[in-house]
């Protein structure tokens, strides 16, 4: 990942650096919870910096560094939420824009269906290429022959995200190759980021796999999302704890970002499914977009397959999640002009 920042002054910078450095590793364990939170503080365990890697030698460490040098010292415990958003600048055309599914103009409500797990099984990938969409379709990083795989279901029109393995609660449970733990050396952590993001091409942005434990962590999180922001993705939280912080540090960072509403098929029941795509609906109808998680369980692939054909009925669109992040941006946008304006009267 390359991430510019704006040059500071390099006199006293290595004094400084030396100086503040243990501050600067809290920074990172900063607890990012509740509306309307103005200041970040600190968690009880931060994370672990790999001795032999320099802070310096990390230019996400140097960003950091150069907005806590314009705050000061005091400023080194707690950062306002709004300065994190600058770390990073926002490219030209990001990434999610670039690849995501383009629709024509939107009426009505909205349900995003994000499939996650994808890539372990090739005869998933085959009949979801065969199947009319959009769906978002959440390839775990770690599968082989991703680019193949991808290449064909975005073809067919579906969106793409990874489904970045992330560390859970259950010791039983595995999340795979490559996936970010939090006891991890610092250096490791990025290299797994960025190893994560490599895989394939085309994506929007990344949802978390697994993930209980992690993403109630802010310190890593914030670090997960200033390689988004850099590289121009976006973030669905798939809300595996009711504790995750990931929106909230996702918006702390400037990270366009929604979470899940439901997952589809927790119970593998024909019934079951239905019933979670009829409370979708209700979402979307009552908010205007509703978005679901399933898996590539041959049940839940049967039954959307049936559902898809009901929509046009109803007046619902399937969209993929790159246009509710979209449409979402535009009403923060124009509720923030309309603020100005009311400021100004």
């Amino acid at each position: 990942m390359t991430a510019r920042s704006n040059k500071k002054p390099q006199k006293n910078r290595n004094t400084f650096v030396k100086r503040i450095k243990p501050f600067v590793i809290g920074l990172y364990a900063v607890v990012i919870m509740g509306i309307g939170v103005g200041l970040f503080s600190m968690l009880d365990e931060p994370v672990v910096r790999s001795p032999e890697i320099p802070a310096t030698e990390n230019k996400i460490d140097e960003d950091v560094l150069a907005v806590v040098a314009e705050l000061g010292d005091e400023g080194a415990v707690t950062v306002p939420v709004s300065g994190l958003d600058q770390l990073v600048p926002e490219r030209k055309t990001p990434s999610w824009e670039k690849n995501a599914v383009t629709l024509a103009e939107v009426t009505g409500p909205e349900v995003a269906i994000v499939i996650d797990d994808l890539g372990l099984s090739r005869e998933a990938t085959d009949r979801l290429e065969r199947m009319p969409g959009p769906y978002t379709l959440a390839y775990l990083p770690y599968a082989e022959d991703l680019p193949a795989q991808t290449g064909k279901v975005r073809q067919a029109g579906h969106e793409l995200m990874v489904h970045l393995p992330m560390e859970p609660k259950g010791v039983a449970a595995d999340p795979g190759t490559n996936a970010l733990l939090l006891d991890l050396p610092e250096a490791e952590f990025e290299r797994r980021i960025k190893w994560n993001l490599q895989q394939f091409d085309g994506f929007v942005g990344i949802n978390n796999h697994m993930g209980s434990r992690l993403t109630e962590a802010a310190g890593p999180m914030v670090r997960v999302m200033m390689h988004l922001k850099a590289d121009g993705y976006l973030f669905l939280d798939s809300l595996t704890s009711a504790n995750s912080v990931g929106l909230s540090a996702a918006k702390a960072t400037g990270v366009p970002t929604v979470s899940r509403d439901i997952f589809l098929d927790n119970i593998q029941r024909v019934e079951d499914i239905w019933e979670q795509l009829a409370k979708v609906e209700r979402i979307a109808r009552k908010r205007g977009y509703g978005i679901a998680i399933g898996h590539p369980y041959s049940v839940t692939l049967d039954v959307l397959a049936e559902w898809r054909e009901t929509l046009a009925a109803k007046g619902i669109t399937l969209v993929p999640i790159s246009q509710i992040i979209k449409e979402k941006l535009e009403r923060d946008h124009r509720l923030a002009l309309l603020d100005e304006e009311l400021a100004g009267d």
